[in-house]
């Protein structure tokens, strides 16, 4: 069916709507128009005839009365209208209007509709014939029938009244403003024939005892009184003008009800009655607290405090007695609605709560007339249980990474429940307690944290943090932690670069602190020069002197310095290199060395030299002390030229040492790889990386081999070095090989490169080894030759000296042997100094000699110089003297040296294999097996030689005399081993047995291929005792082993730091439990402050 029909409806319903638009528009015009005018006709009215109050209150109420009747009919009715104008007129009807403004569609468009209202689906006929009617009326539009500009015609209805409004308000206002005044205050009198009228503002006549009550009254009219008065009692005050031009006066602090009147002028109102009331009122005020018992703070009774700063979780009691109250409720501002008092007795209410939020209150009271007046509010202040708080100075041992040192504060508002110190490692976390005082909300808190006991390797770290927890009762512990700090011990290759530039800077330390004790020996040559020539000294000679002793100073602090500085050393090379028992001997004799550099009668001569010059003695006196301190000065260079040569081969054997150690650790690494790498569950990128850093790791031991050349030339006597260059660059092939094999994924054929590389890092190993053994061996009996023939010339030197004495006994001065037996004193002394420098080359090597022995050659040169200064000048009593002091110096000299032959000749047989007194058995040294090996290439190189004759015998006989020294050092370790020990006892039996044979050989001057054969079995059979009589150490070891405990004294700074901070802890302690809180906060922050600090 056509949409037609639909269209047609829509336009009525359009023209509906402006229909009742237009209406609309016109009635709002005409109720403006009519409001208006009313409103003129009201005000001219009550301007005319000056209504009463009734009249006025006609005039008001029928003016309201026709405002709304005139808005019901002319704005609300046809506004609904407008809004439902579809339901309020028919389309017949709406037809009819259309059909007025277009006549030429009347009929049709009337017909239209009636035949839409009886049409049906069925009569086909009816539709075509609205369809035709349709199509005649759409091109009308129905709303343009209505023009809603047509209503401009009665705007001239409403403009005259608001013209004449208008006129009115600009010209003469007051004949609207006082005339409307009047009709709204219609129940106010107004004086007929006044110019003004007064009427109290005051909407209601209630006082309240003891309160203020203010009266205000309103003039209005054409003129304005100047004075107001209030007749109170008979009498008339005055009331005073405020700022909204209205009077006012304010009755004081009523006590009973009571009337008055106003006057001005002419005027005079009628009474108007005050009643006074009472309102309620607090009479006491008391408060409970109730505190948590955590806080350890007594519960308190306060009297008309309403303020309140209490702990969270604290329960108020409030209790108050009233005057004139039924009720007293309690208003918290966070709280919707108000708390009630429970009655209590006459007048007395109370009130409980538990707080745990800052708030504000207010107390209301009420009875049958008002509230109370003034506001009674308060405030609480929660103090929420803070987080304790912690602070923490953390100190590492940075020497030998052996222990952390923590300090800190901790504190909390009400006391600390636990404090914790929680690390973790490998992912895994633990934690212990560290002690404090539970009594004390803020202390100090000290800890050493020890790290030998977590096994931490090369390059491993550790998280770690503190933590204190507080004692919150009412939300339950709370934690506080400082940060997350971290602890790593350095790589393997940094520990060493630092060891290595710790060593390098002490050696330079030590040159430095030559070339100053150089320099301090010419300063004291060129003084000595000065003091021959002078009797007395002048300001420069002073000036020399006392710049000699400041230059002294400095080297003794620089000196110390350097002892220090060697002990930080020695305890680090300790600690991660786990040096050997003879290495560490050496460290220790050289500390000693170290310690004895400077001694106490140098520093009493120099005492005595400023004590000299501030008594301005004569040069003699002076010169005497100069002389002796000159000694002194110069056995100190040589101590320190000593120490120097010392440090460098103690150095020397420290780097070959730690690779010898490391060769072993790379072996096993290696090796242990060689097995991962034939499991096919290991990832290969994986196995390719722990390769890579064992070729790395490889790459820095020949480092370390440079580094040790080094070491080695830098030493006055190197040491004769084997070449490694073959081993090392088989390593490295196998190595690479078995890199380039996993990349092929050949992991049988990869294991085996591997295998292999760890086998050669075996080999290298115990080639060091024997190289290492080999040179202690051969400097250990060059330097017991040297010393023995030191020794013998000492004993000759004491011969000589005494009978060079003996003989000046029995001589004068003018004897001519006088002059004869001077000379051999002479040659005595040229005697001396060799030896002197025989022994200090010596002491450069060998740690055992003492300092003090050095001393004692000072001395004894020094009173052979005295006798010869003695015989020269005839004085000969003097001089036998000396030469008795110098004998008494070289027969001292003798002893010391033989105690320390002695030794010497104990560490080498301990060396050969013989055990030491008490200790069990010892390890048989590589030492004998690197000498056999020496021996057997000797014996190949001269049967090679061709040599004959003489030179043949001569080289025969020392070569069976090594091979005979061999053979009864072992056959001492057989008879010290005894029978039980099977397997190194066999051994040593058939490779003694073996010996006999090639001394046969050599002494018969028979070096056949079978001799060779011999030498070379008899080698492996020293070697497989050796490595049975190691593994027996390894297994008496293993059963002693005990954790390694090591020095852990603390540095002279940390031991007075944490010495002043237990001071702290101590007197933390004696603060008074029960000091009021003020004071005991001062004092915590008199703490905090010197924590800062």
């Amino acid at each position: 069916m056509s949409q037609s029909p639909d269209i047609l409806k829509n336009k009525i319903k359009g023209f509906k709507k402006k229909y009742f638009l237009n209406i609309l528009i016109k009635n709002v015009i005409f109720f403006f128009a009519l409001i208006t005018t009313a409103y003129l006709l009201a005000t001219t009215f009550e301007n005319s005839f000056s209504p009463n109050s009734t009249g006025r209150s006609i005039l008001f109420f029928t003016g309201i009365l026709l405002l709304l009747i005139l808005f019901f009919k002319l704005i609300l009715r046809p506004y609904l209208n407008f809004i439902q104008a579809d339901s309020q007129i028919s389309d017949e009807e709406a037809a009819r209007f259309i059909g007025k403004f277009f006549p030429e569609i009347s009929d049709k468009l009337l017909n239209t509709i009636q035949l839409g209202s009886i049409s049906s689906s069925d009569n086909s006929l009816i539709i075509a014939s609205i369809e035709k009617r349709h199509l005649e009326i759409s091109p009308f539009e129905f709303k343009s029938s209505i023009d809603l500009k047509s209503n401009k015609k009665y705007i001239k209805y409403v403009a005259y009244p608001f013209l004449v409004l208008f006129s009115l308000l600009l010209f003469i206002p007051q004949y609207l403003t006082e005339s409307t005044n009047r009709i709204v205050n219609y129940d106010r009198e107004f004086s007929p024939g006044l110019l003004f009228s007064i009427a109290p503002i005051n909407q209601n006549f209630t006082a309240f005892k003891n309160e203020d009550f203010l009266l205000e009254v309103g003039v209005t009219g054409s003129v304005i009184p100047d004075q107001v008065y209030v007749s109170l009692m008979g009498r008339k005050i005055k009331m005073k003008p405020n700022a909204k031009d209205n009077f006012e006066y304010t009755f004081s602090k009523v006590q009973d009800s009571f009337s008055f009147n106003i006057e001005a002028s002419d005027y005079q109102s009628g009474n108007y009655n005050v009643e006074v009331l009472r309102r309620p009122d607090i009479k006491t005020f008391n408060i409970g607290l109730d505190y948590p018992n955590y806080t350890g703070k007594k519960n308190e009774a306060l009297e008309n405090v309403g303020n309140l700063t209490v702990p969270e979780g604290t329960q108020i009691t409030w209790r108050i007695k009233t005057i004139e109250a039924e009720s007293v409720q309690i208003k918290f501002n966070q709280e919707a609605s108000p708390i009630n008092f429970e009655p209590s007795g006459n007048q007395l209410f109370e009130s409980k709560k538990r707080v745990k939020q800052t708030d504000s209150y207010r107390l209301l009271l009420e009875n049958k007339h008002s509230r109370n007046k003034d506001s009674i509010a308060y405030n609480i202040e929660v103090i929420k249980d803070q987080f304790p708080k912690i602070s923490v100075d953390i100190y590492n041992d940075t020497t030998l990474f052996a222990f952390i040192v923590f300090n800190g504060l901790i504190g909390d508002d009400y006391g600390i429940s636990k404090l914790e110190f929680v690390y973790s490692k490998n992912d895994i976390q633990n934690s212990f307690a560290i002690p404090f005082n539970k009594n004390l909300t803020s202390q100090n808190y000290f800890y050493q944290w020890k790290l030998d006991t977590l096994n931490i390797e090369e390059g491993e770290s550790i998280a770690y943090f503190i933590r204190v927890w507080d004692n919150d009762g009412i939300n339950g512990r709370k934690p506080s932690q400082t940060s997350t700090y971290t602890f790593k011990l350095p790589e393997k290759k940094e520990i060493k670069e630092k060891l290595d530039k710790q060593a390098t800077g002490a050696k330079k330390e030590l040159d430095k602190s030559l070339e100053e004790a150089q320099d301090l020996n010419e300063q004291i040559k060129d003084i000595q020069n000065d003091l021959k020539s002078k009797e007395n000294l002048n300001w420069q000679e002073n000036k020399k002197i006392n710049d000699l002793i400041k230059q002294k100073e400095r080297l003794e602090e620089a000196l110390n310095q350097i002892n220090q500085q060697n002990k930080d050393l020695a305890k680090k090379q300790e600690r991660f290199n786990q040096p050997n028992e003879k290495l560490q001997t050496k460290v220790e004799q050289l500390q000693k060395l170290m310690d004895d550099i400077l001694d106490d009668e140098t520093k009493k001569l120099y005492d005595e030299l400023k004590k000299l010059l501030e008594e301005q003695k004569d040069s003699d006196d002076i010169e005497d002390v100069m002389n002796q301190i000159e000694n002194k000065e110069e056995n100190l260079q040589k101590e320190i030229e000593r120490a120097i040569e010392m440090f460098k081969r103690m150095q020397f054997d420290y780097k070959m040492d730690e690779i010898i150690n490391d060769l072993d650790k790379l072996s096993k690494e290696q090796e242990e790889l060689s097995e991962e790498s034939l499991d096919k569950q290991n990832d290969k990128e994986s196995l390719q990386d722990e390769q890579e850093k064992l070729n790395e790791s490889f790459e820095e031991v020949k480092k370390q081999m440079d580094k040790l050349e080094e070491l080695n030339q830098e030493m006055k006597q190197p040491e004769s070095l084997e070449d490694f260059s073959q081993e090392e660059s088989e390593i490295e092939n196998e190595q690479q090989k078995s890199q380039e094999l996993l990349e092929q994924n050949k992991r049988k054929k990869s294991s085996e490169s591997q295998k292999n590389a760890a086998d050669k890092m075996k080999q290298m190993k115990k080639k060091m080894e024997e190289m290492q053994a080999g040179m202690e061996m051969t400097m250990m009996q060059e330097n017991l030759d040297h010393l023995r023939d030191i020794v013998d010339n000492l004993v000759k030197v004491s011969f000589d000296q005494e009978n060079i004495m003996t003989q000046f006994r029995g001589v004068n001065q003018s004897d001519p042997r006088y002059v004869t037996l001077s000379q051999e004193q002479l040659k005595l002394k040229d005697d001396a100094k060799i030896i002197e420098d025989s022994l200090l080359s010596l002491a450069s090597r060998v740690f055992q000699i003492q300092s003090f022995v050095t001393r004692e050659v000072g001395a004894m040169n020094d009173e052979i110089e005295a006798s010869l200064q003695g015989l020269k000048d005839r004085r000969k009593a003097e001089a036998t003297t000396h030469q008795q002091y110098a004998m008494t110096s070289i027969n001292n000299l003798a002893l010391l040296l033989d105690d320390v032959l002695q030794q010497m000749q104990q560490q080498m047989a301990e060396s050969m294999g013989k055990p030491q007194k008490g200790k069990g058995q010892k390890q048989n040294n590589p030492g004998l097996s690197e000498l056999q090996k020496q021996l057997n290439k000797k014996i190949e190189d001269l049967k090679k030689s061709g040599k004959t004759g003489r030179p043949l015998s001569k080289e025969l006989a020392e070569l069976a005399a090594e091979q005979e020294m061999l053979r009864n050092e072992l056959q001492k370790l057989q008879d010290e081993l005894g029978e039980n020990e099977e397997g190194a006892g066999t051994n040593i039996k058939e490779a003694i047995e073996k010996m006999e044979k090639t001394e046969q050989d050599l002494v018969n001057k028979r070096i056949t291929q079978e001799t060779i054969n011999r030498q070379k079995d008899i080698l492996t059979r020293m070697l497989k005792a050796e490595d049975a009589l190691r593994e027996r150490e390894l297994d008496d070891q293993r059963e002693a082993e005990q954790a390694d405990n090591y020095n852990r004294n603390l540095p002279p700074e940390f031991e007075e730091y944490i010495k002043a901070k237990q001071k702290e802890l101590e007197l933390l302690n004696t603060v008074p439990p029960k000091m009021n809180p003020y004071y005991k906060e001062e004092v915590n922050k008199y703490f905090r402050r010197l924590n800062e600090q």
